[in-house]
């Protein structure tokens, strides 16, 4: 029940404020049924039609597949996965942080009223494989989710794969799902959580208060390299964000900096091309 209250209080505060954004034009709608591909801010979109709706397939230009992973982005409210990638520039986004791996941006809930696309992490990924053009790599996978993106985050808790979480303002419920899923394993790696909050500010402080080793910070930094060891490195690392509910996903500034202190890797560097070898002039070359 207390969930359930968190979600109507948050729906009705942000209505008012997205219903313009309900009129904006979504991104041109491929042809039902068929996937597209595009050359896309350094690198390859390949939009996916499946039975729980469009996903699109991101990759960058370097990508390395032998030490790639994945992440696989959630959207919020009040808009659906074309408006998302089209108007929050995912594609410029997941290029700028400059990591090595798949990038899935998925189909979520618009309202309360919409059931969650994917319930299952494994069918997604399992459809992922079956109509990706490449193998899914096997590295790190990093699940980031904005607003209620929990609403898909909390049932898929359970599976093993997911070890590092990115809540983009994401946590109006949850709470004991999301402490369990924290809890030290023995025998185990640690599992890792990122908090940004804004509009959940009382309740990410909450959360914050059950882990005597969480780190904090007042604001996000411009820079990845401006965190500490410590932060990059702890089981629950809580940021206080300067910027509001949408800035978080829309202004570039938070995205691509988080993703920098994942477990991914960055995006190796371009090969050197050959030189070209010139063949040498003749000796001698008058007219005799």
């Amino acid at each position: 029940m207390k969930g359930h209250f968190f979600v109507l209080v948050f729906a009705g505060l942000l209505l008012a404020s997205r219903l313009n954004a309900l009129a904006l034009p979504a991104a041109a709608a491929a042809q039902e049924g068929v996937d597209v591909t595009t050359t896309e801010d350094g690198g390859e979109d390949l939009r996916i039609e499946t039975r729980h709706g469009p996903l699109h397939l991101w990759r960058p230009a370097n990508y390395d597949s032998h030490t790639a992973g994945i992440v696989i982005y959630i959207h919020g409210y009040f808009t659906t996965i074309d408006q998302t990638w089209a108007n929050d520039q995912l594609a410029a986004q997941f290029h700028a942080s400059g990591r090595n791996a798949v990038f899935i941006a998925i189909a979520a809930p618009q309202s309360n009223a919409e059931d969650v696309s994917w319930k299952s992490l494994t069918d997604l990924l399992e459809t992922v494989e079956e109509r990706a053009p490449y193998a899914l790599p096997r590295g790190p996978l990093v699940v980031m989710g904005h607003s209620a993106a929990y609403r898909t985050i909390v049932p898929w808790l359970s599976d093993s794969r997911i070890q590092y979480l990115i809540l983009l303002d994401a946590l109006y419920a949850g709470d004991a799902e999301f402490r369990f899923w924290l809890r030290p394993r023995p025998r185990a790696k640690p599992h890792r959580m990122v908090v940004v909050a804004f509009d959940t500010g009382p309740q990410a402080n909450r959360f914050a208060h059950h882990f005597y080793s969480t780190s904090r910070r007042k604001s996000i930094p411009a820079k990845a390299s401006s965190f500490t060891p410590r932060e990059t490195q702890a089981r629950l690392l809580y940021l206080r964000s300067q910027y509001d509910h949408y800035e978080i996903v829309n202004s570039g500034k938070v995205i691509p900096v988080l993703l920098q202190i994942s477990p991914l890797k960055a995006v190796p560097a371009p090969k050197p091309k050959p030189a070209t070898k010139v063949a040498p002039k003749p000796a001698g070359g008058g007219r005799g």
